[in-house]
């Protein structure tokens, strides 16, 4: 309810001036005075304040406690400017709150002093975090969209009771950091402040493949990961963009702290063939320079076999027909034959040097045969 304000107080004060039966008195002070008559005016000289007395002979100051809208309220706390908050009890940079279960006011902590700022805070120890210390997940957002989510796998619902298979991937209680995205894509950015073009990250496409792009040399980009789509799917590595960087595996040697090249595999220039080249150094002076031994699979029969992908040099053991694969399904492919016995064992047909049909070994022999897509041809 609103109280009468100043300017009304002072016309009463005025219209009881007027009148001759009321009379103001002066007194030495308001403290303790109990022999007020009711509805008379008494000025304090301690303070210069009016008071008017009561029925039960105290004074009652006028103008106390009247409520006034749309003002500044400020004061010393003292009698002369009383318009100040009392203590309440509160310590050193609490606050005042309202308890609506006390129906008045008390001091309280800020929230300052037990929660994270978005300006930052500079109160923190070692046993502050950002977090949650029960079964939920914590949660970062930006423009309304999740982006980042901590917890169990579960929590997050991620787990799968259907591919406990995916041992140690799918299971309830790992720790995981779940990054988010728009449509169903999200990506993990790092900065590089030497890339002049290809930022490094990791990132998921609408197919569902999960890749990896990462910067080089400054205006160069090295890629790998999955691609496909409908059950079609591959592994890629990629290497750019001017077409002549190279891949190179090494290995470290731990006691003189260097690298040994492997095994490279780069072009001569853009869209031009890829060439291998092992313990080379260097560019391969072919599609394939080994610059060491070489090692195939050598087998000596048994019995009647059939030749696959997996033989090379095979040794006739005895009177044991050769079956070759169809020259149609392995173009390129060769076998080396070494016949060291006086049998003459069959073969599947191959071209001899003439180029006339032959389905028998000779004895005490060595055939080298490749597939030319068509036929077997002897090239020895």
């Amino acid at each position: 309810m609103k109280i009468l304000n100043l300017g009304k107080i002072f016309l009463i004060i005025l219209n009881f001036a007027a009148i001759d039966s009321f009379a103001q008195e002066t007194i030495p002070t308001a403290t303790g005075f109990a022999t007020a008559a009711e509805g008379n005016l008494y000025k304090a000289t301690d303070d210069g304040q009016i008071y008017i007395g009561l029925r039960n002979g105290t004074l009652k100051l006028v103008g106390g406690n009247i409520v006034v809208d749309n003002v500044t309220l400020s004061g010393a706390g003292t009698a002369a400017n009383p318009l100040k908050l009392a203590q309440n009890g509160a310590a050193n940079q609490q606050v005042m709150t309202w308890d609506s279960t006390l129906n008045s006011w008390k001091p309280a902590t800020p929230a300052a002093a037990s929660n994270w700022l978005i300006t930052g805070n500079a109160n923190t120890t070692s046993s502050n975090f950002l977090g949650t210390t029960n079964d939920v997940k914590l949660q970062l957002a930006s423009n309304n969209t999740p982006m980042l989510e901590v917890g169990r796998r579960q929590t997050l619902g991620l787990y799968d009771s259907s591919s406990t298979g995916l041992y140690p991937y799918n299971q309830p209680d790992a720790s995981v950091m779940y990054v988010r995205g728009t449509g169903g894509n999200s990506a993990l950015q790092f900065e590089a402040g030497g890339a002049s073009f290809y930022k490094p990250v990791f990132y998921t496409d609408s197919s569902g493949n999960f890749r990896l792009r990462g910067s080089s040399a400054g205006t160069d980009f090295f890629e790998m990961g999955s691609s496909g789509a409908s059950n079609a799917g591959r592994f890629d590595f990629i290497i750019g963009d001017d077409g002549d960087e190279p891949f190179v595996f090494n290995k470290y040697n731990g006691a003189t702290a260097t690298t040994v090249e492997l095994m490279r595999l780069s072009g001569n220039g853009l869209n031009t063939n890829v060439r291998v080249g092992i313990n080379t150094g260097a560019l391969a002076n072919s599609t394939l320079q080994n610059n060491g031994s070489l090692s195939t699979s050598t087998i000596t029969t048994t019995a009647a076999l059939t030749l696959t992908e997996s033989h090379f040099t095979v040794i006739i053991g005895g009177n044991h027909a050769i079956t070759l694969p169809a020259a149609n399904t392995c173009t390129g492919r060769m076998y080396v034959i070494k016949n060291p016995t006086a049998n003459t064992p069959a073969i599947s047909s191959y071209r001899n040097l003439s180029g006339t049909a032959v389905t028998a070994l000779t004895a005490n022999s060595i055939l080298w045969l490749q597939s030319d897509g068509t036929n077997w041809q002897r090239i020895n």
